[in-house]
């Protein structure tokens, strides 16, 4: 691999040698002629202040000291550009810059920033030491922000400092002033008359002279790779750099313009680049002086690349994107991309590259084009891609002949289907593509509607239009609650087809119906089951989805209520219930004092409790008609009681274990006559039908008391009588409340 000597092209004046220093101060006297001079300070024009300040200044002037004077506003009014070196910096003549000043006569603007670059420029601030002297009367009226201005030159020039005096001028107008001087480092003075002028004057004037003291004795220093075809353009990235002092590294590696902190003195720079195969490298001494900018710019030589796009030789310019990558041993290096740019119709990609081999891709639509071309030093090289003729495809959609444009996803597939284009319609534009010239297929999804393989032709510079007819469609909606009329409730719902009664369960789409929200869903005309899910529990709804039409569908979920009376209120009772399969579905443990709220789908369950004292256990169902609340008795589970009641020793007595089956019980059954009724009731014992007979025969004679003929009745004992029927109807009922409890 062949090596070119800082191949960079090494600037040497710049990597091994630094910017020396002026060896003799030098300044310019930026001088205010703008009309506003004319103004006066104590019966006396500001001109006339100045000239005498001027002039005591140079009579006095250090002839070792180079001096220049530059005058703004003094030939013509409301010009920005009436700025003027009426004595270029050199040797200082006092009777020649007193005679000059003396003839000024102020008229025009005031153009501060535009007189601070040409007093810059003059002293030639970006290779050598400068200093102005700016005396202004009035703030900026020309330019928006000479700080601004200020602050560039102080970061552009080597050693940019503007010394300034404010001359009887306002608050705001010091702040501005001010602002300039501070900017870069120099000093600022507002003078109110002629005898602080004359002061401040003479304290700058000292400041010009005395030389700075190298105070330095580390600085920063920076490493900068440029492209030599583009000497001031971005810093290029990919150089090795080593930077060495006394025999230490201060710095190796290969970032973009590194910064390094170095002794004043002499140091060792190394640097290498590359990137494309072509070694680049260099490295040498330099000297570094006690200055604030030390920096090393080395030139990498380049080539410039200039690349279009056509579809045929000879035909118009397309926009396409362009990559290029380096070629290293034959082959592309597709992990190093040097460059990608986007050529247009009208603008072509320009590139500066290393110099070095490159392969360049380049796409357009969904075509390809590459070449590879070599790239020497300083040459200009130009190359043209050409692709295969294109048409266009257009496509529309809606869900029946001459209905609304819907948004659908269709895609578009070439012969052989290796590739593929997405080309979505929407319901305010039709999907367009363009494409090479062939032939394709389209197929395209709306909903649960596919169209598939429908046949296209692209022709060159052409536009094919289709329209696709997906089919109809309408909308669910979809609520759910815990009761009829109750809140809103979120549920997970999905919704399935239903094909010749049957449910497919391969299409299916979810509707989540929430508290604030129903669920849609836009889906194809036809029979659904709806399978909805609430806190474990399922609930079903078949419904049926109508062309153009919005169905509503709302689920509910059945609360279900569940308590219990204990011995000890505050006493915790476990619940666990279980459905008919045997699935324990719901699970808690609750102060028995607190009703459980629960939903439970339609079918048979049963519960068990337990207390400290025991468990218990009950069967019930949840449909339609069937109660909706179900009180367990957990006060005497071992019949405690009854047995203290038989015996008078104390008697410890064991807890009645759950039963793990339900048992088969016999049970006995009784009739009981009530007036012209009987009542039949089953598991019972025959105590508790004594009981229950003696309560009906009771029944029977109150009844019979009830009946008698009015007609009999003396009048005077009517009221008496009426009194009596009431009460035994009262007692009538009851005994029949607490004989239906009992039945229950």
């Amino acid at each position: 691999m062949k090596k070119i000597l800082f191949g960079f092209v090494l600037v040497l004046a710049t990597l091994f040698t630094s910017v020396p220093a002026a060896e003799s101060p030098r300044a310019v006297i930026i001088f205010d002629a703008s009309g506003s001079m004319w103004g006066q300070i104590h019966g006396k024009p500001k001109i006339a202040i100045a000239r005498e300040a001027l002039k005591n200044v140079v009579r006095e002037w250090n002839p070792n000291v180079e001096l220049g004077l530059t005058v703004y506003g003094h030939r013509r009014k409301g010009d920005c550009n009436d700025i003027e070196t009426v004595i270029p910096v050199g040797r200082v003549d006092k009777n020649k810059v007193i005679d000059t000043v003396m003839k000024i006569q102020p008229k025009g603007k005031t153009p501060i920033s535009r007189s601070l670059r040409k007093a810059a420029n003059e002293l030639k601030f970006t290779e050598e030491k400068a200093t102005i002297i700016l005396i202004s009367d009035g703030k900026e009226t020309c330019d928006p922000d000479p700080c601004g201005t200020a602050k560039e030159l102080e970061k552009e020039g080597i050693d940019f400092v503007t010394h300034v005096i404010g001359f009887n001028v306002d608050k705001k107008t010091d702040k501005q002033l001010e602002c300039i001087a501070h900017a870069t480092g120099g000093a600022y003075f507002s003078a109110k008359n002629a005898a602080a002028l004359n002061k401040a004057m003479k304290s700058i004037v000292k400041k010009v002279e005395k030389p700075k003291a190298p105070v330095l004795t580390q600085t920063e220093y920076t490493l900068v790779a440029r492209y030599n075809m583009s000497p001031k353009g971005l810093n290029v990235s990919g150089v090795k750099w080593a930077v060495s002092q006394e025999g230490k590294v201060l710095y190796s590696g290969n970032d973009e313009a590194p910064k390094v902190d170095v002794k004043v003195g002499k140091i060792h720079v190394k640097a290498a680049y590359d990137r494309t195969g072509e070694l680049q490298s260099a490295e040498g001494d330099m000297v570094l002086k006690p200055q604030a900018k030390n920096h090393t710019v080395i030139m990498i030589k380049s080539g410039k690349v200039t690349i279009d796009l056509a579809e045929e030789k000879g035909g118009l310019k397309v926009k396409g994107s362009v990559y290029i990558y380096p070629i290293i041993d034959g082959k592309p290096n597709r992990d190093d991309q040097i460059v990608w740019c986007v050529p247009t119709k009208k603008k072509a990609c320009e590139r500066i590259l290393p110099i070095g081999k490159y392969y360049v891709e380049a796409t357009y639509d969904s075509m390809k084009a590459h070449t590879e071309f070599t790239l020497a030093n300083k040459e200009e090289k130009t190359l043209h891609l050409f692709f295969r003729q294109t048409g266009n495809v257009e496509v529309t959609a809606s869900e029946k002949e001459g209905g609304k444009w819907i948004d659908a996803g269709c895609r578009l597939y070439n012969e052989d289907k290796s590739d593929s284009w997405y080309v979505g319609p929407r319901k305010k534009k039709a999907g367009t593509k363009q494409v090479p010239v062939g032939k394709y297929t389209l197929n395209c999804e709306y909903n649960a509607f596919k169209r598939k393989d429908i046949p296209v032709e692209i022709k060159a510079g052409e536009t094919t239009k289709l329209h696709v007819v997906m089919g109809q469609t309408g909308k669910v909606e979809v609520t759910a609650s815990e009761k009829e009329g109750g809140k809103w409730i979120d549920a997970n719902c999905r919704a399935y087809k239903v094909v010749d009664g049957e449910v497919d369960d391969s299409d299916n789409w979810y509707i989540g119906p929430r508290k604030k929200e129903a669920g849609t869903k836009q889906l194809p005309v036809g029979k659904y089951l709806l399978k909805c899910e609430y806190n474990r529990f399922k609930k079903e709804a078949p419904f049926e989805v109508t062309a153009g039409k919005v169905s509503k569908v709302h689920v509910i979920f059945s609360p279900f209520v569940i308590g219990a009376k204990c011995s000890n209120g505050s006493e915790k009772v476990s619940y666990e219930i279980y459905a008919s399969s045997g699935q324990l579905v719901y699970d808690k443990k609750v102060p028995c004092s607190k009703m459980l709220n629960m939903v439970l789908d339609e079918g048979k369950y049963r519960v068990e409790a337990s207390v400290s004292g025991g468990t218990g256990e009950a069967a019930f169902e949840v449909g339609a008609g069937k109660p909706a609340k179900l009180i367990l008795d957990l006060t005497n589970l071992n019949h405690e009681e009854e047995i203290k009641a038989d015996s008078s020793e104390t008697v410890v007595v064991p807890v009645q274990p759950k039963k793990t089956e339900p048992a088969t019980t016999q049970t006995n059954a009784h009739s009981v006559t009530i007036g012209d009724k009987k009542i039949q009731i089953e598991g019972i014992s025959e105590k508790n039908a004594a009981d229950l007979k003696k309560a009906a025969a009771m029944l029977q004679m109150l009844g019979g008391m009830m009946q008698g003929n009015s007609a009999a009745v003396d009048k005077e004992k009517k009221p008496k009588q009426s009194s009596q029927n009431e009460k035994a109807d009262k007692e009538f009922d009851e005994m029949s409340k607490d004989l239906d409890m009992f039945t229950k």
